[in-house]
């Protein structure tokens, strides 16, 4: 049996009013259970947080765009995705986790319900394996996909990094490459991260600070990740949540105010702040 995972808290109101447009890059719709049954050999048991809990925590903090990534407890039934796509309208895109065998008619499928890129991670059981990159990354090209990678970059980019900066497709990096508090910006990791950014065709999510910080609430050990991103390449920043924060099990669970707060600490004046959380997404998912 996997660890049940807690649930999200109830966002409070936030300091920072979100600018209209906003877009949460990074979030997972899971459940209603009797609709979407999870996957059987999922790494984690996350509770119900489907549409209605969103659209709650969204009002909340002022979200009006969205892109859902599919949660891995799915593994590679899209199912619950799409529903969650096709519920939420234009506001909404999708990152989806799929088979190397999936036909090119379904990755057109998928594009028409508002799937733009596809998720891979060396971290989460259910994900997709990092092993069938390349392919994939040739195959979506045609789309204007990208590929989403969620890694522990701190200690495995550099292994990575050759294929990465290979690839034929934009490439998106989760949570700044999950680095922890200690390793600061000038750790060789962190700066070839950086070089891929300089590139123009690596984005990064200014997100996950919770779950490494170790100065919750505010996380500023986490800040100055934020701040090198930006200073480098701000126009390839976007900003998330990561609701509903599955698999937190050893730090404490956030308030969703917090989470877009924490941009008041990146010391951005306010053009910076709205082509990171409306203009940049906008490019990268294609809004509108």
């Amino acid at each position: 049996m996997t660890k049940p995972c807690p649930g999200p808290s109830l966002a409070s109101s936030p300091k920072l009013k979100a600018p209209a447009g906003t877009c949460d890059t990074h979030l997972h719709i899971v459940g209603p259970f009797d609709r979407f049954p999870m996957s059987e050999e999922r790494g984690y048991t996350p509770p119900l947080n489907g549409v209605e809990e969103f659209e709650t925590f969204a009002d909340t903090l002022g979200i009006d765009r969205v892109v859902v990534v599919h949660p891995s407890c799915y593994g590679t039934l899209l199912a619950v995705t799409e529903d969650a796509l096709q519920r939420l309208g234009d506001r909404a895109r999708g990152i989806a986790v799929v088979d190397p065998s999936v036909s090119d008619a379904e990755l057109d499928r998928l594009n028409e319900i508002g799937f733009r890129g596809l998720r891979f991670t060396t971290l989460l059981k259910g994900g997709a394996d990092v092993g069938g990159i390349a392919a994939m990354a040739e195959r979506i090209k045609r789309l204007g996909w990208h590929i989403q990678m969620f890694i522990d970059a701190e200690n495995q980019l550099a292994e990575l990094l050759p294929a990465l900066e290979a690839l034929p497709v934009d490439l998106v990096i989760d949570h700044m490459g999950h680095f922890s508090p200690g390793a600061g910006v000038d750790h060789p990791a962190f700066q070839a991260m950086l070089g891929l950014v300089k590139s123009g065709r690596c984005w990064v999510k200014l997100s996950g600070a919770y779950r490494a910080s170790d100065q919750a609430p505010g996380w500023e050990d986490m800040t100055p990740y934020a701040q090198a991103l930006i200073e480098t390449r701000a126009d390839r920043m976007v900003w998330a949540s990561d609701w509903p924060h599955v698999m937190l099990w050893d730090k404490p669970m956030p308030d969703g105010a917090g989470l877009l707060d924490w941009a008041l600490s990146w010391d951005v004046d306010d053009a910076t702040l709205k082509r990171i959380l409306v203009d940049n997404p906008a490019e990268l998912y294609g809004f509108g």
